[in-house]
């Protein structure tokens, strides 16, 4: 990774707005210690709070404790009801004030950005969502499916919170990586949240078709053909989807469900015992997506948004 100096300057202006964002002291028994902007999110988002006090409700814990990308990617444990984080926000604050007195600023920038890569508000997610679905069927492409599913929830999720954050800031809170997108919805979709709701439903389907593999240059169609009298919509819909990651899609993902489908199916049946009713039976077609819209509308509402 390289950085030049006018990167540095570009963090160092980030951190500061963010550090001047408002706050209001009325959410900070809900803040987590150190964790970078915590509260200024908490202030900013309704949906970031719900998030929040969601996982604590179930059980959930928080350790501060040094984590790097490679480890929150391969070692921290999806289905445990305990997240780590870096606790590094006085260092980002101290850093943007006293990067002069700093002998490698470049590097010190290097060293913050490869320790402070974890949205605790998407890893939460997992965990409540894990609650709130049916149990996945059986088999090992049953499984998959329900993964991208769920996986699916949780980027419309960071995508409803990047708009409530606004165009403004969420670029900022996204390149510090406490958010994992940026809001860029259209102003007539948000000023209706019927068509809002609609918009991130779509948004959501999208998402799990490429994180089914499906051809991006064949997303739009099948997202029209599911919803067919909201074209103008989709289009909107899909390209937000289409931001995602390829890097993620193509290779992150489908290496964490070849290393892992056996753990989750462990964990979820451990998390499912004694739930009342059929498990979801996600069809081989995604363009047989008709009653999982149910999940999804039930979610948005669970989520108050």
């Amino acid at each position: 990774m390289s950085v030049t100096t006018a990167d540095v300057q570009y963090f160092l202006k980030d951190v500061r707005i963010l550090a001047n964002a408002a706050k209001s002291e009325r959410y900070s028994r809900l803040a987590l210690y150190e964790y970078p902007f915590d509260l200024q999110l908490l202030t900013l988002s309704s949906l970031y709070r719900e998030s929040r006090k969601q996982f604590v409700e179930l059980g959930g814990r928080y350790s501060p404790r040094i984590s790097s990308t490679m480890r929150s990617l391969s070692a921290q444990d999806l289905f445990a009801d305990e997240i780590d984080y870096s606790p590094a926000h006085t260092e980002l604050t101290w850093f943007a004030q006293n990067s002069r007195d700093v002998h490698d600023p470049a590097e010190e920038v290097i060293s913050l950005e490869r320790f402070n890569t974890i949205s605790v508000f998407h890893e939460q997610n997992h965990r409540i969502l894990w609650r709130l679905l049916p149990p996945a069927s059986k088999g090992e492409r049953a499984l998959s499916r329900f993964l991208n599913f769920a996986e699916s929830l949780v980027v419309m999720l960071d995508l409803a919170l990047a708009d409530q954050v606004g165009p403004k800031l969420s670029p900022v809170f996204e390149r510090m990586k406490v958010i994992y997108r940026a809001g860029r919805v259209p102003k007539r979709l948000r000023s209706s949240p019927s068509s809002y709701r609609d918009y991130l439903i779509a948004a959501q389907f999208a998402t799990y078709l490429i994180l089914e593999l499906v051809n991006p240059e064949d997303v739009n169609a099948a997202v029209d053909y599911v919803f067919p009298r909201q074209k103008s919509l989709n289009r909107a819909a899909v390209d937000r989807a289409l931001d995602i990651s390829e890097l993620f899609t193509r290779i992150t993902n489908p290496q964490w469900q070849e290393r892992n489908l056996k753990r989750a199916r462990q964990s979820l049946l451990k998390m499912h015992a004694g739930f009342d009713g059929p498990p979801l039976e996600l069809p081989t077609d995604p363009l047989d997506f008709e009653s999982e819209f149910a999940i999804t509308r039930y979610v948005l509402e669970e989520f108050k948004i």
